[in-house]
């Protein structure tokens, strides 16, 4: 029994002893990373001038010397693996959108010189490798950050976007390379793989507070990687790489109260909370922290106002600021009590000192989560500390041909303080640096450089002490200027300007949106005089915290310029995608009925004819073929309904020819007619065409085209045989307009009386039919109208001509004859000219008018040449 339990209990003592091992060995590696890997969280919030508040978010995270193999616990690995292979020493990534107000906000703090960025991407690395490996490193890294962080960052590849500065770029090296993407767009997609670098993601810590909507609704937002890697030994640092990610988001908060004592004061601040800006609570800090801490800065003009404003009061302002009841102070309260209070050391050029609450975020929990917030008792309106000069930059010109490049430099109160502190201000200078890039498409003339000085001119080589230039090639590399510039202290304004040509790209080079424009990157105007720090009087907790530590670091006071949208001459993109439309539809109708007539299968589209066919027939005619082939002794042969349904597609298609055939003949024959009908009507004159006829029937009439001309005539030979009305074997409508005329023509006549009439006929009575004029004085004929009945409800118009005595007709005859002499009718009639009567009529000429007429008078009525030299000779003769 002692041998059977002997092998189990010596297991057991091995395995158990092997745990040990590993558990010693794991607590002793897990223990040395901690020591070495660190993390860092902190939030620092300021109150600005414009009612806005300054959220600036940092991170930091730092690794010992990376090794082939070796297991990251805080660190992200994907950086480490970036720095190992691509040899980098110092790199920075930003990804902004919108642009810093310096005026507002100010120029001259340690978070607007170290992370105020210019609107898009902006990278920059600095390569510990030879100067002949720098370009394919810089390119094989663009890459890399693009997969990383979702963005167009491959863009920056080309030789074109990217350059080398010299000397006026802050982290001057001979191994560093410069590039930005003005137009790239920031949205989530490049803030989430920024949030997996950190070790608690957004899911614990101050990270918690970084809520999508809240920072992309923000005035301006700017993510920022600075990557720092140091060998044992080098530069006094500590060995290691240091990953510094921050965020910066200027907002706009609503106000938590209506105050109705300072409801129209604009300057009055509005209150703000955590939860009231971000929507969330921070309910803990990151477990994988080492410190995690919230800071409230006033800023130094803040606290000067409120010093100002505590005049009064016994106790002094910096007293109340530090006291322990100072959330109770008249003119702010803290939702929260800080932890530590720091005060700023005096700088040279400000007499007021900065104030920094701390809160420590450890001490609280999901069941009392902190939300810090902010409620202001009375207006309060400041200013922030600028930079010396405040830079600007514009374009000059109008065209698509040339322009020019001007930037702006204008004095703030920090260069007088400066001049006033200097005790030789006569030979002060004050050192500006300007880096600008300029893409290859915009030829630039480095020597129509000016220089204005107080908008006075002034010589070059006066102003400009260093300057290095390197000018663009085509499709190569960009255009580079660095500048330093000697400004007296005393100046007001100074302005550069430059001229430039505008090239014309390929059509393969032009992005989608070319009628926006093209961007010129902002430039950087630097004062290395002038530095941004902020030092803190405190204990060693000072020194453990990585942003504070980052304010003592005397960084260059820079500012970045406007980003410049330069238009350049586009083509026409409209024509070449309108010969890519036609040209893809001409080969998809070609190549698509060739395939079709390729893949066509003849024997299965017949076999589906039959059998449909077959369908149609039924089944009885289907048996009786089957039982007439048995008897016959032949098989059944089921091949005609091939030829039938054939047949009756090649029917189909006749009759669709025969329509078609038969409409062509229809429209043809429609076109003759009307062809005869205007030719008909062409030769006609004017008063045949208002269906009139000549004053006597022995002037033979023309013949006439047309169904409906050919009724008139035979309606007016009916009404009028041998100059005595008929009765027309026709029936008339009771609607016929002549009848309408012919009865009040009559009955003007009978009302009229005798003698009223006169020789020359009315125009109604030749509309309706009328040929003979009545005579003049023979009494008005009597209208004997018998109406009968017809058999299409038609009305049948019978007149009856009187039986004057001979020797009246024949005086009223001749009496008519006189008058139609001395009338413009008989006139014309008697020249064979009575077919232009009815234009006479018309523009109402009589004979008194006729003789006053000259030959262009009659040319304008529209008269031939012929007639008209026989009517002027006429009436010269009877004159």
């Amino acid at each position: 029994m002692a041998l059977l339990r002997r092998p189990p209990l010596m297991l057991i003592l091995v395995v158990t002893s092997q745990f040990l091992q590993l558990w010693i060995a794991f607590g002793s590696v897990n223990e040395e990373g901690q020591r070495q890997e660190e993390f860092y969280e902190e939030l620092l919030l300021k109150p600005l001038p414009d009612r806005k508040v300054l959220t600036h978010f940092h991170f930091q995270s730092s690794a010992p010397p990376t090794s082939n193999g070796r297991h990251h616990h805080l660190f992200p690995k994907a950086i480490s693996q970036l720095v190992q292979k691509f040899r980098v020493k110092e790199m920075e990534l930003s990804f902004t959108q919108g642009r810093w107000n310096y005026e507002s906000w100010g120029g001259f703090d340690s978070i607007p010189s170290s992370n105020a960025k210019p609107p898009g991407v902006e990278l920059w690395a600095v390569f510990d490798v030879p100067q002949h490996l720098i370009d394919s490193l810089w390119k094989n890294l663009t890459h890399t950050l693009s997969g990383l962080f979702c963005a167009s960052i491959n863009f920056l590849e080309s030789s074109t976007a990217y350059s080398a500065p010299e000397w006026s770029f802050p982290p001057a090296s001979g191994n560093l390379r410069y590039g930005t993407l003005p137009r790239e767009a920031v949205c989530t997609e490049n803030l989430t793989p920024w949030l997996k670098l950190l070790p608690c993601r957004d899911k614990a810590g101050i990270s918690m507070l970084l809520d999508r909507p809240s920072i992309y609704r923000g005035f301006y937002h700017s993510q920022r990687l600075h990557l720092t890697s140091t060998e044992s030994g080098s530069e006094g640092m500590d060995p290691g790489i240091i990953l510094e990610q921050t965020l910066t988001v200027v907002l706009q908060p609503n106000s938590q109260r209506a105050s109705l004592a300072h409801a129209s004061e604009k300057h009055f601040q509005p209150s703000w909370s955590l939860s009231s800006i971000f929507g969330k609570q921070v309910s803990g800090k990151c477990v994988l922290a080492e410190t995690s801490n919230v800071y409230l800065l006033l800023d130094r003009g803040l606290v000067a106002e409120l010093k100002q404003l505590h005049k009064e009061n016994e106790k002094s302002a910096e007293k109340v600021l530090i006291s322990e009841n100072f959330w109770t102070n008249p003119c702010f309260e803290l939702s929260a009590k800080p932890d530590m209070i720091f005060i700023e050391e005096s700088s040279l050029l400000s007499k007021n000192s900065s104030v920094l609450y701390k809160f420590e975020v450890e001490k609280y929990s999901e069941f009392e989560p902190f939300d810090l917030g902010l409620t202001w008792k009375i207006p309060v309106v400041w200013l922030c500390q600028q930079a010396p000069l405040h830079a600007s930059r514009f374009l000059m010109g109008s065209g698509n041909e040339r322009g020019a490049i001007a930037i702006s430099l204008k004095s703030t109160q920090l260069s007088e303080g400066f001049m006033g502190a200097n005790s030789d201000y006569e030979r002060c200078e004050l050192r500006v640096d300007v880096f600008q890039v300029v893409p290859w498409y915009v030829k630039v003339y480095f020597h129509s450089l000016q220089v204005f000085v107080d908008q006075q001119p002034k010589a070059v080589s006066d102003i400009i002490e260093k300057i290095h230039v390197s000018p663009s090639k085509d499709k190569v590399s960009p255009g580079v200027m660095e500048l330093v510039l000697k400004l007296p202290c005393s100046v007001s304004s100074a302005a550069l300007t430059i001229e430039f040509d505008k090239g014309f790209l390929h059509i393969d080079e032009y992005p989608p949106d070319a009628n926006q424009g093209f961007d010129i990157p902002s430039a950087i105007v630097s004062f290395p005089n002038f530095h941004a720090s902020m030092v803190f009087l405190g204990n060693d907790s000072l020194n453990k915290s990585p942003l504070l530590s980052k304010f003592k670091e005397k960084s260059r006071v820079m500012s970045y310029t406007e980003v410049l949208l330069v238009p350049l001459t586009t083509p026409d993109f409209s024509m070449p995608y309108n010969v890519i439309t036609i040209t893809c539809t001409v080969f998809a109708l070609y190549f698509g009925s060739l395939l079709n007539a390729l893949r066509r299968r003849v024997a299965e589209e017949e076999r589906f004819l039959k059998d449909k066919a077959a369908k149609k027939t039924g089944r009885l005619p289907l048996l009786l073929s089957k039982l007439s082939a048995k008897l016959r002794g032949r098989c059944l042969e089921p091949t005609h309904s091939a030829p039938a349904s054939l047949s009756f597609i090649n029917s189909q298609l006749v009759l669709k020819v025969i329509l078609v055939a038969g409409l062509a003949v229809r429209v043809k024959v429609r076109i003759e007619m009307y062809a005869d009908q205007v030719e008909g009507a062409g030769k006609r004159s004017v008063k045949e065409r208002l269906n009139g006829n000549s004053f006597h029937n022995s002037i033979p009439r023309r013949q006439t085209t047309g169904k409906r001309q050919r009724q008139d005539e035979k309606w007016e030979h009916d009404l009028y045989h041998d100059d005595v009305p008929q009765v027309s074997n026709r029936t008339t409508d009771a609607r016929d307009l002549r009848l309408k005329l012919q009865r009040k023509s009559l009955q003007q006549v009978s009302q009229s009386g005798r003698g009223a009439l006169s020789g020359v006929r009315d125009l109604r009575e030749k509309l309706s039919g009328t040929m003979n004029p009545w005579p003049v004085n023979a009494d008005p004929p009597k209208l004997k109208s018998d109406v009968t009945k017809p058999t299409r409800r038609s009305v049948a118009v019978e007149t009856s001509e009187p039986e004057p005595q001979k020797a009246a007709t024949t005086a009223a005859k001749k009496k008519a004859q006189q008058k139609a002499d001395a009338s413009v009718e008989g006139f014309l009639q008697s020249l064979g000219l009575e077919k232009y009567a009815i234009t006479f009529q018309v523009e109402e000429v009589d004979m008194t008018a006729l003789v006053h007429m000259t030959d262009d008078d009659l040319k304008a009525l529209g008269i031939p040449m012929g007639p008209r030299k026989k009517i002027i000779l006429a009436l010269e003769s009877r004159g």
